[in-house]
């Protein structure tokens, strides 16, 4: 009998492999070869001897497809941008960078996209007024500052990399009904001509959320779902229109943020089951405040209000990747090998929302390693070569 050697570019082994999309919850080895996922097995069960070139022992961590983080702000533009090159310590494997770039500027920040280790996809700020930085208010002088013809046409050069547009409802940036009712058509229609997903932020708006949620077409996205003044009627109750705006295939959003996210609005909307669709962080560099939007924190704190680990992870994974271009997502043979590595305590944390207030969860989410394409980018985890 032929002696069999399986000696993989990167083996991880002894890990506990969380990928609920393609069913698999246990104890696993995986094999990469060069940017691909070779095999996924149970440690014991392969014949012949295994061995790696790189091997990272992940014992008493979760091994779980990697993390994509569906709103963030790395590209220039906003003051606030996060590093792209520190996105690895956060356990993100793709991302969407949600509206930091407008049709003023985006021919010549595709090359930072073209450049990056990562998927990197983007949404166009509606006015091309957004990277002012908030020192002049957008939407002041909305048809002149938003040119349907010119996002048509960045749609079709960069059709590969980008996905919708980006909306700002709230925190001054509509401060009237009329004007929140203008914005919104506006929105409305620029969308339908491009043919793209609408992205709204959401901030305690200036019309109820009845009013505004008409406008949203399946597969747009309601973000900062949890923050004051959005999905909760004077009752405390979800509003209706949201449960009906859900079924029809609105995708809400949590986006943390450091100001949109309010634990007293989450823990009545998910105790009457509204959960988010899709789990981001809105990283920026203000993420660097652990309290705020590291996206593993955000996981967890959804974890505090309800959530199951196996939800979770598809919010921050499979769903975000559902409406990107390039992203793939998974710990199956065949894939890309896009893979993160968790620590996940049980004992106990406190959280602390956007508006100080603290409260209590039992599971804590630290990111460990972190693989783009099999290529190690970060990693804290005893490693043999």
């Amino acid at each position: 009998m032929a002696f069999i050697v399986n000696c993989y570019d990167l083996l991880i082994k002894n890990g506990t492999v969380i990928d609920p999309a393609n069913g698999i919850n246990g104890k696993r080895d995986i094999g990469i070869y060069a940017s691909k996922i070779a095999d996924v097995f149970e440690p014991g069960t392969k014949p012949g001897k295994i061995c790696g070139r790189k091997v990272i022992d992940a014992t008493g961590k979760y091994v779980v497809p990697g993390l994509v983080d569906g709103h963030v702000h790395v590209l220039p533009g906003l003051r606030f941008e996060y590093p792209i090159d520190e996105m690895w310590k956060r356990g993100i494997t793709a991302c969407l960078d949600m509206g930091s770039q407008t049709s003023a500027s985006f021919n010549r920040t595709r090359k930072m996209i073209d450049d990056a280790p990562c998927v990197i996809n983007a949404c166009l700020g509606l006015s091309n007024m957004a990277e002012t930085q908030g020192e002049i208010p957008r939407y002041t002088i909305l048809d002149k500052e938003v040119n349907k013809e010119k996002i048509k046409e960045l749609f079709e050069i960069h059709s590969d990399v980008l996905v919708g547009i980006k909306v700002f409802i709230g925190h001054g940036d509509s401060p009237t009904a009329e004007l929140t009712h203008a914005v919104m058509k506006k929105a409305r229609e620029v969308c339908d001509y491009v043919g793209c997903r609408m992205f709204v932020h959401v901030a305690n708006p200036d019309v109820p959320f009845p009013e505004l949620i008409p406008y949203f077409n399946p597969g747009d996205n309601f973000t900062h779902t949890y923050n004051k003044g959005n999905i909760l009627n004077e009752k405390g109750e979800v509003y209706p229109e949201a449960w009906e705006a859900k079924k029809r295939g609105v995708l809400f959003d949590s986006a943390r943020g450091s100001r949109n996210w309010s634990a007293e609005v989450a823990k009545q909307a998910f105790a009457q089951g509204f959960y988010p669709d899709v789990i981001t962080d809105d990283l920026t560099c203000l993420s660097n405040d652990p309290n705020t939007s590291r996206l593993t924190v955000h996981m967890s704190e959804c974890m505090a209000m309800g959530m199951s680990l196996e939800d979770v992870l598809i919010a921050s994974t499979n769903v975000p990747a559902s409406y990107m271009k390039g992203v793939t997502v998974g710990v199956k043979r065949g894939l890309d090998a896009n893979i993160t590595i968790l620590d996940i305590s049980d004992n106990g944390h406190q959280f602390v929302d956007a508006f100080g207030v603290p409260y209590e969860g039992k599971y804590f989410i630290e990111p460990r390693t972190t693989i783009i394409k099999g290529k190690v980018m970060y990693n804290e985890i005893k490693t043999d070569y």
